[in-house]
């Protein structure tokens, strides 16, 4: 009797010691189980923060991407330590395994199944630690690309820079400006606008004194008698000084569609705005005999020019040298080129009563014959090629009435 209570209680002992054993092993299954889902949370993690990670450095500028470059230096650190966590659970895990082997050793009956489960769930953790370091390397490499992108884009930046401060100082010379129409007298409102033929030039004016500039680039309206001042400023900053342009708006034009008057000794002539046949936009008429301008003047009810009436409308109330002011510009007028241009073409070249074309074009006929040679008559203002030489006092008298020359037209007067 008392040898077989020992039996059972040794068999009562021995299935203690199995319930034990599936009970740590059951324990273990579940630490496992519970290591596995905290590993792909972290996986899901850090795969979400670095594709936010990633569209951050694209949204940003430079600035953003330098900062965004330290968060993500701060996330690979904290990925790091997560990797060390994972590592030091990975070592606690294979602890574990390495006494579930031993256990098995000392016992047969453990389920075998079980064992390979949880040698199963060690290599999808292995697998699951070698995806995350892949994504951190990934991650690393996309960062270290993104700065090398922001380094060439401040080098460029640098270099853009170098070279603008390099022409600033090589170019100190200010813009030409030019105010259109230019000063003189109009009869209707005008549209005022100011040009600069530099690339990126900025123009300015400002309506009877200095201090309200306003910018110029696009047409202001105006019909007010009085000065207006204009500027301009290059793309480096160099200014031009400030210049006048006077303007007189006159109530009424007495002399009719394209014809202005001039005062002369007391009376008013009409002198015609254009070269002949007086339409803006027209070539002028050359290859004319001064006795055929004198004809076709006279049929139009008006005369052939003579030279007191031509230069009182080339120099105007100021007595200037050229229609445009006392100094030789090259570019105001059609003086330095090889063929007529069509009339009014060159807007600056404007004398104060509105005739155009009075220096250069086409040298003009007058009525006036030479006081040393009576036989030939005056032609003034120059042609296309007579470059400084055509000022509103240059006038040639070997010019034979009866011939035609392609250098020669003329203007009519009433």
């Amino acid at each position: 009797m008392t040898e077989k209570n020992n039996e059972e209680q040794l068999k009562n002992k021995r299935k203690k010691k199995n319930i034990a054993i599936l009970v740590l092993m059951f324990l273990l299954l579940v630490t496992l189980f519970i290591v596995q889902c905290h590993l792909d949370q972290i996986k899901q993690d850090a795969l979400a923060k670095e594709q936010e990670t990633a569209l951050e450095i694209q949204r940003r500028h430079t600035l953003d991407s330098l900062r965004a470059l330290e968060q993500a230096r701060a996330d690979s650190i904290r990925m790091a330590d997560s990797l060390a966590k994972l590592s030091a659970d990975s070592a606690r895990i294979a602890d574990s395994l390495r006494i579930a082997d031993s256990l098995a050793a000392l016992q047969n009956n453990v389920n075998r199944d079980s064992i390979r489960h949880v040698r199963d769930s060690l290599n999808r953790i292995k697998d699951s630690l070698a995806a995350i370091e892949k994504a951190r390397q990934d991650s690393l490499q996309r960062i270290a690309d993104s700065l090398a992108v922001i380094e060439k884009a401040k080098a460029d930046s640098l270099e853009k820079k170098r070279i603008q401060d390099s022409i600033r100082a090589a170019d100190q010379v200010p813009p030409v400006a030019e105010i259109a129409p230019p000063a003189g007298r109009y009869y209707d409102p005008i549209k005022l606008k100011v040009k600069c033929e530099e690339i990126k030039c900025k123009t300015f004016l400002s309506i009877g004194d200095t201090l309200h500039a306003q910018e110029a680039g696009k047409a202001i309206e105006y019909n007010k008698t009085g000065s207006v001042f204009f500027y301009a400023v290059d793309s480096v900053g160099n200014r031009s000084a400030w210049e006048e342009a006077k303007y007189d708006m006159a109530s009424d034009n007495v002399c009719g569609k394209n014809a202005y008057p001039v005062p002369l000794g007391g009376k008013t002539v009409c002198v015609d705005a254009y070269e002949y046949p007086n339409k803006a936009d027209e070539l002028p008429r050359d290859m004319v005999s001064q006795e055929q301008a004198a004809s076709l003047c006279q049929q139009e009810g008006k005369h052939l020019c003579s030279l007191a009436e031509w230069q009182a409308a080339c120099k105007s109330k100021d007595n200037t040298r050229y229609s445009y002011g006392d100094s030789y510009k090259q570019n105001k007028c059609n003086t330095n080129t090889k063929a007529a241009k069509r009339s009014g073409r060159k807007e600056q070249c404007r004398s104060w009563y509105g005739m155009y074309d009075m220096n250069g074009n086409l040298w003009e006929w007058t009525s006036t014959t030479s006081k040393d040679h009576p036989n030939m008559y005056l032609v003034a203002g120059g042609a296309w090629n007579t470059n400084n030489e055509s000022k509103c006092t240059d006038n040639k008298f070997s010019f034979y009435p009866q011939n035609q020359y392609p250098n020669v037209g003329f203007r009519c007067c009433k």
